[in-house]
């Protein structure tokens, strides 16, 4: 009987996932005593049969062939597919006096983050907010902003928080 290398498959993974995936388990059907090679991606550790991403790593396509005495090779392409993670950047804090009222970009408070998100008020009480914006008013509170980034499947959303502390002006 002519040897198969089984079918073909595909797994998605996010860019932050470092557990090592067994490319057995990608491709279906295969016959025992094959070998795996490595023919398109960078980054990650391949070996044997077994390929641990790591930060950097691209996607990345595994070659399994069979072979046997006096018949033609069997192949089959095992495919991880790996999907960037977003950033919403790292927390930060400002300090204001509640007598001021200037607007206040919540973007200059979180450092590193990737644009395309959405923020949301979280805790607090008065002034205004709009979009990225805080304007603080008389009365207004400490309040917590949150910025998040919507993740594409399989790497899970991303956010920060961006407070806005409001001492009370000396009397």
């Amino acid at each position: 009987t002519a040897p198969t290398a089984g079918t073909n498959g595909s797994v998605s993974i996010c860019d932050n996932n470092t557990a090592a995936i067994d490319l057995f388990t990608i491709i279906t059907g295969e016959d025992t005593g094959g070998t795996w090679t490595r023919l398109t991606g960078t980054g990650g550790t391949f070996s044997g049969n077994t390929f641990t991403p790591a930060a950097g790593a691209t996607t990345s396509t595994f070659r399994y062939i069979v072979s046997l005495a006096g018949c033609p090779n069997d192949t089959s392409v095992a495919t991880i597919n790996i999907t960037p993670q977003v950033d919403a950047g790292t927390d930060g804090s400002v300090g204001i006096c509640d007598n001021s009222t200037t607007a206040i970009d919540l973007f200059t408070i979180i450092t590193g983050e990737q644009t395309g998100g959405v923020w949301t008020r979280l805790t607090g009480t008065g002034g205004a907010f709009s979009g990225n914006t805080y304007t603080p008013a008389a009365g207004a509170t400490t309040s917590t902003f949150r910025y998040i980034v919507v993740g594409t499947s399989p790497c899970p959303n991303d956010t920060s928080v961006a407070t806005i502390n409001i001492t009370p002006q000396v009397d």
